[in-house]
């Protein structure tokens, strides 16, 4: 008896046509744009439409150039683009920009929960070599729910902030806003969270 054997070939749409659907793209401080370059391994590119305004795409034959305008990017993201190729294979493409801190946080967020002792909690703040902040021009807070205290532990690199709920009693959130010397809104200001849970 003669053994028949079927080979079964598999297409999964999407996958051969781009070289690399992601790109990790490391930002500078300051940095007002970047370019990104897909390639396909030879399949034409027939369309691509960005999902966001801050995109902008040029295609060329099996190539795409996105210019994505950075300026308002203050922690990391991601960026998208559909594509389509000309052997009928549509993909997203997908951007990752890792944008560096020029304040680093111990928390974006301190929390106490309802009914709980008020205890202080230290929000630690720090500027990193190179940072475009040189140093923190001011600490205030929305709202009379917490009691806070600023601190210059080395100016130009270190500072922290106390804080502690007036009560526990009832739920509270306010903002401790942090205002650096920089005029670049992406540095300019950060947002801390302070809650009393329910």
């Amino acid at each position: 008896m003669k053994k028949i054997v079927f080979a079964l070939i598999l297409t999964l749409p999407g996958l051969a046509a781009f070289k690399s659907t992601t790109k990790i793209v490391p930002l500078q401080f300051g940095q007002q744009s970047a370019t990104v370059v897909f390639e396909t391994s030879g399949e034409q590119i027939e369309e691509a439409e960005p999902h966001c305004d801050c995109t902008k795409v040029h295609v060329s034959g099996s190539r795409l150039t996105a210019v994505v305008d950075t300026r308002t990017f203050d922690r990391d993201v991601e960026k998208t683009i559909s594509a389509e190729t000309s052997d009928g294979n549509e993909v997203t493409l997908r951007m990752q920009f890792r944008v560096p801190q020029a304040m680093q946080l111990s928390a974006r967020s301190l929390v106490w929960k309802r009914n709980s002792a008020p205890v202080p909690q230290v929000l630690r703040i720090t500027l990193p070599k190179g940072s475009p902040i040189t140093h923190i021009a001011d600490a205030s807070l929305s709202g009379d729910a917490f009691d806070y205290s600023p601190k210059v532990v080395k100016r130009g690199s270190e500072y922290t902030v106390t804080i502690t709920p007036r009560s526990t009693a009832t739920p509270a959130l306010n903002r401790l806003v942090l205002t650096s010397d920089s005029p670049d809104p992406r540095y300019h200001r950060q947002i801390i969270y302070l809650q009393v849970k329910k």
